[in-house]
Formats: structure tokens, sequence, C-alpha cells
């Protein structure tokens, strides 16, 4: 079964996804970095499917990573966002137990 290619929204053009990429340090924000790199390339089709299988995660961990920076932009990429995501769910089942 062929899977329709997930449309990343343009908050960044392609040279500038790939600086991002190139200038990032931690390894983990650098494979996000490439999955949406990956996505938006226009010139190759690739398929969530093929995303994942060239940074090491799973297609869907891909389509939410997808979603997320379709949603919050680039920001949603950071290393400071990823703190401010676990620091928020930490609290938060702190205070519903």
């Amino acid at each position: 079964m062929s899977r329709h290619r997930l449309q990343i929204i343009p908050h960044l053009d392609y040279a500038e996804l790939t600086r991002r990429y190139e200038m990032c340090r931690s390894l983990k924000t650098k494979s996000y970095w490439l999955a949406i790199k990956l996505l938006s390339y226009s010139e190759e089709t690739m398929t969530v499917e093929q995303v994942a299988e060239a940074v090491g995660f799973s297609a869907d961990w891909v389509r939410k990573l997808a979603h997320r920076y379709n949603r919050l932009g680039p920001v949603s990429l950071t290393d400071s966002y990823q703190r401010q995501n676990r620091k928020n769910r930490r609290s938060h089942s702190s205070s519903s137990g």
C-alpha cells in the first residue's frame, strides 16, 4: 500500500532548514531537523515511511513531529521547546496525582 506524502507548511525555506540542520549540536534535535528537511524537499518525494527509515524513527513519530512542526513552526524542533514540554508534562502529572 502506498502512502501519501505528508505536506509540510513552509515556515522556513529549504536552504534555512538545511542551515539549521547543519548548525544543530544536539543529535536528537538534528534528527528532527533532518526529518522535516527530507519531508520538505520538493525535488524528490519521500514518504513518511522512507523518512522514518532514513532517520531511524518510527513512521508514527515522524508524523507526530511533522504535525507539531506544521502547527507550531520551527520552535517546535528546538531544545528549549523540548525542555519546556518535558517540564510541563512533569508538573501536570505531579499536580494530577
